[in-house]
C-alpha cells in the first residue's frame, strides 16, 4: 500500500476529495496520528514536571542552599532524573513518527525535522550528565567522597549551571526542527492550517528566548512568557487535535476511464 501510495504522490489532491478507496484504508495513518498525539501527551506532561522540578530546587548563585534543597527532596530530584530520560527516549519517537507521517508531505523537509530533532535529543541527552554529576556530587556517592562538602556542593552547582546552558542550546535546535515541523503541518493539510502557521511561531519563539537566555543577564519574566506563548497553544492544541480528531488524510486523485 505504501509503495502504490508514493507512486501517486505527486498528484494528491484536497482533502475534501474523495475517491474509490476501500472504506478504513487510511486507519495505520490515522493509528500512526493518534500515536503521535499520545507520545506528546506524555513529553508535555514530563515536559512540565522535570523543568519544575529543577527551577523549584536550584537556588542560583547559592551552592549550599541548592545544596540542601536537593538533598531535603533527594526523591524528588532524582524522580526528575528519570523523566528527563523519558523525555529524551519519547522525543527520539516522536521524530520517527512525524517523520513517517510526514514522509508523503515531503520526504526532504520531514527527513530534515527528524534530523534536527534526533539532534535536540542527543544534545539533551549530553547534558543530563551534568544533572547526574550534580546528584552524585551532592549525595556524596563513589568518586565524590575525597572532596571536601563546600567543594562538592560549589561543583555540583557548575554543573547545574552547565546543564542550564546546554539545555538552552539544545533548545535552539528544537526551535529550528519546529520551523521545519510547522512548514510540513501547513502544507499537508492533515490538520488546521492554524497549527502549523502557530508551530513555526513557537519555533521562532523558542529561538528567541534561548538565546536571550545564553546571552542576556536575567532573561526572563513577561518577555519569556509571550516568546512561548505560541508553544504551549500550538504543541498542547495539537496534541489535543491528534488525539481526539487524527488526521484529514488527502485523496489521490483518480482518472476516469474514456
Amino acid at each position: 500500500m505504501e509503495t502504490a501510495h508514493a507512486l501517486r504522490e505527486p498528484q494528491l489532491a484536497r482533502p475534501e476529495s474523495t475517491s474509490d478507496e476501500p472504506p478504513g484504508s487510511d486507519r495505520p495513518i490515522q493509528r500512526l496520528a493518534r500515536a503521535t498525539g499520545l507520545l506528546y501527551l506524555v513529553l508535555a506532561v514530563f515536559g512540565m514536571f522535570s523543568p519544575m522540578v529543577l527551577e523549584s530546587l536550584v537556588v542560583p548563585g547559592d551552592a549550599q542552599a541548592t545544596a540542601d534543597s536537593i538533598l531535603g527532596s533527594r526523591w524528588l530530584f532524582g524522580s526528575s532524573l528519570v523523566t528527563w530520560l523519558a523525555i529524551v527516549v519519547v522525543d527520539v519517537a516522536i521524530s520517527v513518527t512525524f517523520y513517517l507521517l510526514l514522509r508523503p508531505v515531503s520526504h526532504t523537509l520531514s527527513l530534515l525535522a527528524a534530523a534536527l530533532r534526533l539532534v535536540y535529543s542527543a544534545v539533551l541527552a549530553a547534558v543530563l550528565l551534568n544533572l547526574f554529576d550534580a546528584f552524585r556530587l551532592l549525595t556524596g556517592a563513589q568518586g565524590a567522597a575525597g572532596l571536601g562538602e563546600q567543594q562538592r556542593q560549589t561543583m555540583a552547582l557548575a554543573a547545574l549551571d552547565t546543564f542550564s546552558a546546554g539545555f538552552l542550546l539544545a533548545l535552539v535546535l528544537f526551535g529550528v526542527h519546529l520551523l521545519t515541523l510547522g512548514s510540513l503541518l501547513h502544507r499537508s493539510r492533515y490538520v488546521p492550517r492554524v497549527f502549523g502557521a502557530l508551530l513555526v511561531a513557537a519555533g521562532v519563539g523558542y529561538i528567541a528566548d534561548s538565546l536571550a537566555g545564553l546571552f542576556i543577564a536575567d532573561h526572563g519574566g513577561l518577555v519569556s512568557a509571550v516568546l512561548l506563548t505560541p508553544a504551549v497553544v500550538g504543541e498542547l492544541g495539537l496534541t489535543a487535535w491528534l488525539l481526539l480528531r487524527g488526521v484529514t488524510v488527502p485523496r489521490p486523485v483518480t482518472r476516469q476511464a474514456g
